[in-house]
């Protein structure tokens, strides 16, 4: 088996460097703010009221078969008075591909507010597929950070 040794010293290291930090700059840059962008705001509230619905449904089932009438009203106000508060959407959009639609990642910082206070924040990833037609986005599936920041494709 053949081993394959690179060196990268002097002027070839720099230059590594450079277009290493090069491409990690233009990332940094082309990652944009949608929370403007009503058609997506309609897709990111129905994704996350979907994620977090379906659990509260089964804890206030949990708590009804407690028998506990209190703890049931509170559950009930808790479920029934929580807003859903996007404080941020931002955009990864695929570096090099220049085609439409696009799989774009997008970052999405969220809390839930009950009557009580804050009940929940969190950061989800979700892919999407963006049509520069008549500005249409699709949801594809929740992703991670690493695809986030590594949209390259």
């Amino acid at each position: 088996m053949s081993e394959h040794k690179i060196e990268l010293t002097g002027w070839k290291a720099i230059v590594v460097v450079v277009v290493l930090l090069g491409v990690v700059g233009l990332r940094l840059v082309t990652f944009s703010d949608k929370k403007n962008d009503n058609a997506l705001m309609r897709q990111i509230e129905l994704q996350l009221t979907t994620d977090y619905f379906p659990n509260d449904v089964e804890k206030l089932k949990a708590v009804y078969e407690t028998g506990d009438t209190d703890e049931m009203e509170r559950m009930a106000e808790s479920i029934t008075s929580t807003k859903l508060n996007v404080e941020s959407v931002e955009a990864s959009y695929p570096l090099f591909d220049f085609s439409t639609p696009k799989k774009v990642v997008i970052k999405v910082k969220y809390s839930l507010n009950d009557a009580s206070g804050t009940r929940e924040k969190g950061t989800n990833y979700y892919l999407f597929q963006h049509g520069s037609l008549f500005n249409t986005w699709r949801y594809k599936y929740k992703t991670g950070v690493v695809s986030y920041y590594l949209n390259f494709l």
